[in-house]
């Protein structure tokens, strides 16, 4: 899980990303940093992420990219 918020933190340094519940909901994360995000995770975990999957939704909070991880089949 700290990968996943040092990558966060790179996005918009100085956020407490641990403690939110709905990153978008909060103004804490938009569009474009969602798109930097799937890149950042993509390339960190060598995975791919169907276009499908990008939505705000699966990247909310932290629970919610660590599923998205583990249907991809990464271990956090």
């Amino acid at each position: 899980m700290e990968d996943i918020l040092a990558i966060l933190n790179d996005i918009h340094p100085g956020k407490d990303f641990a403690k939110g519940n709905d990153f978008f909901a909060q103004g804490v994360l938009d569009s474009l940093d969602l798109i930097a995000l799937v890149a950042a995770i993509e390339a960190r975990y060598n995975v791919f992420i169907d276009v499908e999957q990008i939505v705000p939704d699966n990247f909310k909070n932290l629970s919610a990219i660590k599923a998205l991880l583990a249907r991809q089949g990464v271990t956090i």
